[in-house]
């Protein structure tokens, strides 16, 4: 719930004990301490330094707060994958038709994804804020404003119900008007989030859950427009091992400490940040050979490949070099564009005749 200028903080109305005593700026973004950080803006205080490194910008509204709980930058880049599996599908640019609705489909079902899992993980990324995960880490791709609004109190729960109900209605229509099948492929994406959200303190390997749902989202985008073929088979593995190799597990490395701190189970956190390092360079090699085997014409291969040099080799040897949280970070800002790359080759191949 984002407070009105003016007014005391609250979470919902309670405070922190239950009554109706307002939270203090730190309760309110979820900070230990009684002093928000400097330049914190709150309930419209402009005396703050915007730029103070971690302070979450609470006081730009409603719909940043919205962008920030379905992670808007990177929802944004995520339909980069069924548009990838629609214009492999064809060898060609999708029907108007299907880019009109396909198009709203797609941005909704990205947008509900990522606001279900805040909205499943909302109490374990309470805990982990009050441990002391970042509140706005740097450079941080999945960050525009403040990290999980809803476990800060800064949307309320109805208003996420709501929102992710909302999408979830629009993605399903249009998935429905292309193809039934496509509606599946979707449905099979949430349901694979919600085991996964489920598996979070359970076992690592919930990491291969995580690959499985984004290459559904890229055989969604394929069956809107085309048959089902074997070659379709290349772009969902190719999604998975990316989503794998060059999200999950570094993003992971990057939240060690926070993940830790709450019983999250995951490759970093079992095993250590070495281990994590080479599973993620290792399944991002796999990544780059799926591409190789794509059905693009050569020049959108070898432009492909080149492209994954930058967004996940040179990554990967540097953090193999130093297995860090920061370099994980650096390795997934990097790692989060290769989708859209490698629709960039593919459109740059039809270009150049076709594929």
């Amino acid at each position: 719930m984002l407070e009105r200028p003016g007014r005391p903080a609250t979470v919902n109305g309670v405070g922190p004990t239950g009554d109706e005593r307002p939270l203090d700026a730190a309760h309110q973004v979820g900070l230990p301490g009684g002093v928000p950080p400097r330049g914190l803006l709150l309930r419209g205080d402009s005396t703050g330094d915007a730029h103070h490194k971690g302070a979450p910008r609470v006081g730009l509204g409603l719909p940043a707060a919205i962008f920030d709980f379905s992670r808007g930058k990177q929802a944004l880049l995520t339909v980069a994958q069924p548009a990838l599996g629609a214009v492999l599908a064809l060898g060609s640019l999708p029907a108007w038709r299907a880019i009109a609705i396909g198009l709203p489909a797609a941005c909704a079902a990205s947008f509900a994804l990522y606001a279900l899992n805040d909205l499943l993980d909302r109490k374990v990324d309470a805990r982990s804020l009050s441990a002391g995960k970042s509140a706005v880490p740097h450079h941080d791709i999945d960050t525009t404003f403040m990290r999980h609004p809803l476990a800060r109190g800064v949307l309320s729960l109805r208003v996420s119900v709501a929102w992710v109900a909302g999408l979830a209605a629009v993605a399903v229509v249009g998935t429905a008007l292309l193809n039934p099948l496509s509606l599946l492929f979707f449905a099979a994406a949430v349901a694979t989030q919600f085991v996964y959200c489920a598996l979070r303190a359970v076992t690592h390997w919930k990491t291969v859950l995580s690959g499985v749902m984004v290459g559904f989202g890229g055989l969604a985008g394929w069956v809107a427009v085309a048959p089902l073929r074997w070659s379709a088979l290349t772009v969902f593995v190719f999604l998975a091992c990316w989503e794998v190799g060059g999200r999950n597990i570094v993003n992971d490395l990057s939240d060690l400490e926070g993940d830790g701190s709450v019983g999250i189970r995951t490759i970093a956190s079992v095993y250590g940040e070495a281990v994590a390092a080479r599973a993620a360079a290792a399944v991002a090699v796999a990544c780059l050979v799926a591409a190789a085997l794509l059905p693009m014409p050569p020049v959108a291969v070898a432009l492909a490949l080149a492209l994954g040099v930058w967004s996940l080799a040179w990554p990967a040897v540097e953090l193999l070099r130093r297995p860090t949280p920061a370099q994980a970070a650096s390795f997934f800002n990097h790692g989060s564009l290769y989708p859209d790359l490698v629709l960039l080759a593919a459109l740059v191949g039809l270009a150049l005749g076709g594929l």
